[in-house]
């Protein structure tokens, strides 16, 4: 029998609750939670708190306490009663909230990317990783990092966007650096339908697209980057803020930038938080293995109404969970939207 264990950390104390939403993206440094408790917990939370999300399967033999889904600090905290219901709604991002949050200057020397994170995340508590965890560091040097009255964080973005890397909250709390997934995984994930599909939404949004776009920094600038599905007369220049910077990596960053801006989408809206209990078993055990919907699976996608029969990339998942029991909304893209 599942179930999913809310626990104030920070008080020691596991929290009865009514509902639950976790939100976790590609596009966003932290990983949010959204909770509705019983109104007994009120006395049990406080803002700045550190809540986990951990779920407890007896098939998850490598994590008896239940496997974490997700680890937040508290920033909203609210208590409604009126003649009809009393609750108590808790709301929270990923620990790294508190480096996007805070602004100061700053300045370090040559280092690698990782060094630079660990650096900056250290001074928070902070840990950064990257994938494979046992490997050399694979990000490459920066020559100069710096920033002035202000939150590093675009700046730690930018650089990881100019190596191709995503920088990204995980389970625990802490960060993590990691190439957009190369293939699909050993683990059993796949939509199909009419067999782990509740519903489906495809949509294509040019608002934020751009048919021109350029990159400049240091003393240079990149020819254009031309993106032929949006009508001409629309230019973005993006300034990359840092002095040594070659034609070739500008240009690289200008072609991200459009692979983002090209918004076409998938909403699958699947049961469950991951793979079913069969699943799970047919792992042959699941320590090291994954067993959830995250961001970065590259997934099998066989949805005949659409057009899709494809591997596609997950680039968000919402988590769910409430008296009718758990669903999660898996959105897919492209993979060249990362790249």
């Amino acid at each position: 029998m599942s179930s999913v264990i809310v626990r104030n950390e920070t008080r020691g104390k596991d929290l009865a609750w009514r509902s639950i939403k976790i939100n976790k993206s590609l596009d966003e440094i932290c990983h949010t939670l959204e909770a509705e408790l019983a109104p007994p917990e009120l006395a049990n939370v406080r803002r700045h708190d550190r809540v986990s999300v951990r779920f407890k399967n007896p098939l998850v033999t490598d994590s008896p306490g239940g496997r974490r889904i997700t680890t937040v600090c508290l920033d909203e905290i609210t208590a409604v009663a009126n003649n009809e219901k009393h609750i108590v709604q808790i709301k929270g991002r990923s620990p790294a909230r508190d480096i996007i949050d805070s602004t100061w200057s700053g300045m370090l020397g040559e280092m690698t990317l990782r060094e630079i994170v660990r650096s900056i995340g250290g001074e928070f508590g902070i840990v950064c990783d990257s994938f494979p965890t046992d490997g050399p560091d694979p990000t490459g040097p920066v020559y100069e990092f710096s920033w002035n009255d202000e939150s590093p964080w675009a700046r730690l973005v930018t650089e990881a966007d100019t190596q191709h890397f995503i920088l990204t909250s995980n389970e625990a709390g802490n960060l993590y650096l990691w190439k957009v997934a190369v293939g699909t995984r050993s683990e059993p994930f796949a939509i199909t339908e009419g067999v782990n599909m509740i519903s489906a939404e495809w949509r294509e949004n040019g608002a934020e697209q751009f048919h021109e776009y350029l990159a400049t920094g240091g003393y240079e600038i990149c020819d254009p980057v031309i993106d032929d599905s949006c009508p001409k007369g629309r230019r973005l220049m993006i300034t990359v803020p840092y002095p040594l910077i070659t034609l070739h990596e500008l240009e690289e960053r200008a072609k991200t930038e459009m692979r983002r801006r090209r918004e076409v989408e998938t909403v699958i809206t699947v049961p469950g938080w991951g793979l079913t209990d069969p699943q799970i078993r047919s792992l042959g055990g699941t320590n090291e293995k994954e067993i959830f919907w995250v961001p970065n699976l590259l997934t099998p996608v066989d949805i005949p109404s659409l057009g899709l029969r494809r591997n596609l990339l997950v680039s968000s998942v919402i988590h769910e969970a409430d008296g009718d029991g758990f669903f999660t909304s898996v959105t897919l893209v492209n993979r060249e939207k990362y790249l």
